[in-house]
């Protein structure tokens, strides 16, 4: 079944102009990305608020949805005790969060492994998302002189990794098995033949 969504939004456009520039397709995994991380309208890159209270009230109070860190410190205590086991195992001081929201979870970890007497020299935040990184500034702006930000992974790291309701915001390839050969899943443009606006269809 062809799913299909109207390029009607200026998030829309954007993934449309770059279907086009890139020859009329497409792979799901930039589709992903840029619905997700396009500068100023994918998902977690706009100004809306997606992490916290829910629900989103009549006048933009709230999120979309919470995460366990938004909602208790317990959930962070609770890590940081197996994330100081494992900093001592790798003799390490480094801890590397993927996608890391609002800030809440690092800013518990780094107060709860201090308080367990951890030292953790440097946290490295990675996050393709300019207006959450602003609000990670704000909130971890008492750790500042230890957090860093960057915006892909390096070829090599020395630290304990840590990721909390991300992998599904990780742009993938999305691959389909027909007649005993792996094919690789986009999407492209289609124009409405009633005139009416391009929608995106699976190819």
């Amino acid at each position: 079944m062809t799913t299909r969504h109207s390029l009607t939004s200026p998030l829309a456009a954007h993934i449309g102009q770059a279907i086009e520039a890139a020859g009329g397709w497409i792979g799901f995994d930039q589709y992903m990305a840029l619905a997700l991380y396009a500068p100023g309208l994918g998902y977690y890159a706009n100004d809306l608020q997606k992490f916290g209270t829910m629900p989103r009230g009549v006048k933009g109070q709230g999120s979309d949805f919470a995460t366990a860190p938004e909602m208790t410190p317990l959930f962070g205590q609770a890590l940081a005790a197996q994330l100081a086991q494992a900093l001592a195992v790798t003799q390490t001081r480094e801890v590397w969060e993927f996608g890391a929201g609002s800030g809440a979870l690092a800013l518990q970890l780094l107060d709860a492994l201090d308080a367990l007497g951890v030292a953790v020299h440097r946290y490295t935040i990675v996050d393709l998302s300019g207006t959450l990184r602003a609000r990670q500034q704000r909130t971890l702006a008492a750790h500042a002189d230890r957090v860093r930000w960057v915006g892909a992974l390096p070829p090599a790291l020395a630290g304990v990794l840590v990721g909390n309701e991300v992998l599904d915001a990780m742009p993938v390839k999305l691959l389909a098995r027909t007649r005993g050969a792996w094919h690789e899943r986009g999407v492209a443009c289609q124009a409405d033949p009633a005139g009416g606006a391009s929608r995106f269809v699976w190819q």
